[in-house]
């Protein structure tokens, strides 16, 4: 189904959309020119997340309580796993949403009704993992940055997003839609891809530490 609010294309040769966030474009050579303070977004967003992330390397609690402190609300509760299992989601940064799953959201973590969430992030009361923290904590922050792919509509065909490998499933999105899934599933690469960063910097320097504490060379 085309989004209410799609623009009109442009020409035979070139297709144009925005999700509200970014604005990207597909050519008739399927190029994507992407925004460039979208680019400009990311690079600080990198550089802003690893010196929090590192500051807080022993203490992935603090993340959390950056978190609560920019405004997001932490809930921590027992058999989070299961409760989010019912809306396909799992433990960590959840996205705003609206409609039955904000509902039943509603009625088991706020004891409250309403078909409406704000962004949150939900987990058991279990200690911290700082590399499964350091992903979500990235995802938020790019959340809060409003890069492209964090929009309701994206993030549930996102959770389906296997469901797509079915042509009939793909046939069913707007250009609009297929390519603000990329942009989600870009957002998710990109949180991964900082995790496996952040580990390599810290065996390389559990490493150098162990080394000088042997008297050797610190070369890495």
């Amino acid at each position: 189904m085309q989004e209410k609010n799609a623009p009109k294309l442009p020409d035979k040769n070139m297709y144009s959309y925005s999700n509200g966030l970014s604005s990207s474009h597909i050519t008739s050579f399927a190029t994507v020119s992407f925004d460039i303070k979208t680019k400009e977004k990311m690079q600080k967003l990198k550089s802003v997340v690893k010196k929090i992330v590192k500051k807080n390397i022993k203490t992935p609690e603090k993340l959390l309580e950056y978190v609560e402190k920019s405004g997001t609300r932490v809930i921590k509760i027992a058999h989070a796993d299961k409760i989010l299992s019912y809306v396909k989601e799992q433990e960590g940064f959840i996205t705003p949403k609206s409609g039955f799953e904000a509902l039943y959201l509603n009625l088991v973590l706020n004891k409250k009704i309403s078909f409406k969430t704000p962004e949150m992030f939900v987990l058991r009361d279990l200690p911290l993992n700082i590399y499964v923290m350091s992903h979500q904590f990235h995802k938020w922050y790019s959340y809060k940055m409003k890069l492209p792919g964090y929009d309701e509509t994206t993030q549930e065909n996102f959770k389906r997003v296997f469901e797509f490998a079915d042509p009939k499933k793909v046939q069913e999105l707007s250009y609009a839609q297929i390519m603000s899934l990329k942009e989600a599933i870009r957002r998710d690469s990109e949180a991964i891809d900082f995790v496996l960063e952040l580990s390599k910097e810290q065996e390389s320097s559990a490493k150098t530490l162990e080394k000088i504490k042997k008297g050797e060379s610190a070369t890495v």
